[in-house]
């Protein structure tokens, strides 16, 4: 990486020194340090009548391979306005963010970074390639043009193709309730149903609120509403582990409102953690539950010993 050669503080010549064990720009004048710290880059996975939206990229790095729309975040926008704001100048499409699909690292020596890559739904605009891009267009997802840019884009498109065919798969698992994915506007009435009338302090209330906004931004550890007569009966919150032997769920909490118990809602719930469970190629699913109510409802639904193979 090229040295700075004057020091953006009082004019004076930059030198090379190594501090705090690498190194780095200094000015002998003043003492300004030049830190030097990698910008985050975001991309969106959008589809058009489900198929992806990708670009050829115009400039190097791996200038004509095709990628998701993507870029640099700039000063003073959060990463959600960024990644809306990438995608038009790039396809000409206007889109909303959905919810994080993954972050990941990038770049290797001097040059890396950080990528978040979220999953978006297009709302306006009309496809055409702009901005950094000498093309656009749209593929079959597991079809994809050749050559791709980046693995990590590869990764999250992976991700997105799984997360859609469980989300296709959750309304029929509800057995007519539907089941989807919570959002922020649920959280009040999440916490109602997880707290479920216990006397909570009010730390306590607060912390689970914020471990509930985690949550909702990571896509291993999906919330889950389940919606009967257009209210939220029922609350699922499941978590997504790796080993070197394979992928296995938890199910760490569920919870359906007093009035609809003994309907089979809280039956349809753990359906649809089973089948968003085997979407991401689970062994099994485990809980923790150890009252003897949720035991009984839990051997009915098919788990042995807190577990229900899959």
């Amino acid at each position: 990486m090229a040295q700075a050669v004057f020091c953006a503080r009082c004019g004076a010549a930059m030198e090379r020194r190594v501090v705090d064990d690498r190194e780095r720009d200094v000015c002998p004048a003043c003492g300004f340090i030049l830190y030097r710290n990698p910008v985050p880059a975001v991309g969106v996975v959008v589809a058009l009548e489900g198929r992806l939206v990708l670009v050829r990229r115009r400039y190097e790095p791996r200038a004509g391979c095709w990628a998701l729309p993507a870029g640099f975040m700039e000063l003073g926008e959060s990463a959600e306005d960024a990644a809306i704001r990438e995608c038009h100048e790039e396809t000409g499409l206007l889109v909303r963010v959905d919810h994080l699909l993954g972050v990941y690292s990038i770049g290797e020596g001097e040059r890396t970074g950080l990528l978040i890559i979220y999953a978006a739904t297009a709302t306006g605009g009309e496809l055409i390639a702009a901005d950094d891009a000498t093309e656009a267009g749209t593929f079959a997802p597991d079809a994809l043009p050749e050559p791709m840019a980046f693995p990590t884009h590869v990764q999250a498109i992976s991700r997105w193709r799984r997360e859609q065919r469980a989300g296709t798969q959750l309304a029929g698992a509800a057995g007519g309730a539907g089941v989807r994915y919570a959002s922020r506007a649920d959280v009040p009435v999440v916490m109602d149903l997880l707290l479920g009338g216990r006397n909570w302090d009010a730390a306590g209330v607060v912390a689970a609120e914020a471990l509930l906004h985690d949550r909702l931004d990571d896509p291993d550890k999906p919330v889950l509403v389940l919606e009967n007569d257009e209210q939220i009966a029922g609350v699922a919150l499941l978590a997504f582990h790796q080993t070197l032997r394979g992928w296995y769920a938890t199910l760490d909490e569920l919870a359906v409102h007093a009035d609809q118990r003994h309907t089979g809602l809280g039956h349809a719930l753990v359906d649809a953690v089973a089948v968003l469970a085997r979407a991401r190629s689970c062994v099994r699913l485990q809980t923790a539950f150890d009252d003897q109510d949720a035991a009984e409802f839990l051997a009915a639904c098919g788990f042995q010993a807190g577990v229900l193979p899959l």
